[in-house]
């Protein structure tokens, strides 16, 4: 078989490119999974359109002043590790609410695929479940991992 050189080049990079370009589903206005994700979160998927950048801040160490109260402060030593330390932590821990978006819709896009092939009352059903066995106390992503595959 005579293949030119640029030929077998793409033929070789062929599979980087079907691994790069891997996608999951993402809800479209009008479909019942974008009315399904609303009632989920209590959030609009398009909510960030207009945003460039995020309004909120999180605690650091340079702004704590902003998020504690100054009485609770007289008593703590702001310069030690330890302080520091606490600072980064509630920084990590703590959301804003693009983060909390943002989470929302990877979660969601996750269980769009299995979404696919029910139907209105089933997709309720399962969602239900869900959130009956996540106040259960399962792990989180584990809520239901038996009862669908």
């Amino acid at each position: 078989m005579g293949l030119h050189a640029t030929d077998r080049k793409k033929l070789l990079a062929l599979p980087f490119y079907l691994a790069k370009r891997q996608e999951l589903p993402a809800p479209r206005n009008g479909q019942y999974e974008m009315e399904l994700f609303e009632k989920l979160t209590g959030q609009k998927w398009h909510q960030d359109a207009s945003m460039v950048r995020d309004h909120e801040t999180k605690i650091t160490e340079f702004d704590y002043e902003n998020h504690f109260h100054p009485d609770l402060l007289k008593n703590v030593d702001t310069d030690s590790a330890e302080f520091k330390r606490l600072v980064r932590g509630l920084n990590l821990s703590t959301k804003t609410e693009h983060e909390r978006l943002e989470d929302n819709k990877a979660s969601f896009s996750k269980l769009m695929p299995l979404l696919a092939g029910l139907s209105k009352n089933e997709m309720d059903t399962l969602i239900h479940k869900m959130q009956n066995d996540r106040r259960s106390g399962a792990p989180a992503g584990e809520e239901a991992r038996e009862a669908i595959y």
